[in-house]
């Protein structure tokens, strides 16, 4: 049997110049996130937090920027612009790493399926890879382990079984299964 999942496709913010992080005021921040959210979330912190700098000059975010950006998305997560759930992702220590932040707006759905697009396999949340193991379980409950991983290769257009998607895969079956 071959299983077929739709993903919708992944949809990446239209780039333009923000402000720039080490001088941003909170609203500038938030302005900026917000829109790369519309497109992209729900995202990883670091990854919105990135793609934020990359747009507002940096190439690297250094840790006093860090720590603005970890503010800023604190506050609106508080003043609840935004939702930030912690998961327990399998490349970070602890869920006070921002990788392991995931980032939406509060009208957004929790989680979306969709393609890799320009995300790396390590940004894709935990919770979209475990809704995209339950669609195949449901599709197929006799996959196993192997199956439903070289499933998942395919449909994102991998091609080798790394290290790293072993490891989140194996996280996401021992957290979600």
């Amino acid at each position: 049997m071959t299983v077929q999942i739709d993903l919708k496709p992944y949809e990446n913010w239209q780039v333009r110049p923000v402000a720039d992080p080490r001088r941003a005021s909170p609203a500038q921040f938030m302005d900026g996130m917000h829109e790369i959210l519309a497109a992209q979330g729900p995202m990883q912190a670091l990854h919105l937090f990135q793609t934020y700098a990359k747009a507002g000059g940096l190439l690297k975010i250094t840790a006093p920027v860090r720590s603005r950006f970890e503010r800023v998305i604190t506050e609106a997560a508080e003043a609840g612009s935004v939702i930030i759930e912690k998961e327990n992702d399998s490349e970070v220590k602890d869920v006070s790493d921002p990788r392991a932040w995931i980032v939406r707006l509060k009208d957004q759905d929790r989680v979306k399926l969709r393609s890799l697009g320009s995300r790396g396999f390590s940004e894709i949340p935990m919770s979209e890879l475990a809704a995209f193991v339950l669609e195949l379980r449901c599709a197929d409950e006799f996959l196993g382990r192997e199956e439903i991983a070289r499933i998942i290769l395919s449909h994102y257009g991998l091609q080798k079984l790394t290290a790293l998607v072993q490891r989140r895969l194996d996280r996401v079956m021992s957290e979600y299964f």
